[in-house]
């Protein structure tokens, strides 16, 4: 089964896993990783980059996701907050 991930927007990271702290979360491990890797990160890549800083922008999530999608647009290469 293949999702498109342009058309389908996944819950939140904290919404998910409420019990993450992302200012304390280093590497991904288990169903965290899993789902990062499978459900959030391609719908997140297969946003623009203005709807990421929109995203990033948005101070109704929580600073330390928004960091913790940052630190990862940035090990991934890709600029999450720029045009």
């Amino acid at each position: 089964m293949h999702l498109n991930h342009k058309d389908q927007i996944p819950p939140n990271p904290w919404e998910v896993f409420p019990e993450v702290d992302a200012g304390g979360l280093g590497s991904l491990q288990g169903n965290l990783e899993h789902w990062w890797q499978h459900c959030w990160w391609p719908y997140w890549l297969s946003r623009s980059p203005q709807q990421r800083a929109e995203w990033l922008a948005d101070t109704r999530h929580p600073d330390d996701w928004r960091e913790y999608v940052r630190l990862q647009c940035a090990f991934d290469g890709i600029d999450g907050e720029h045009v």
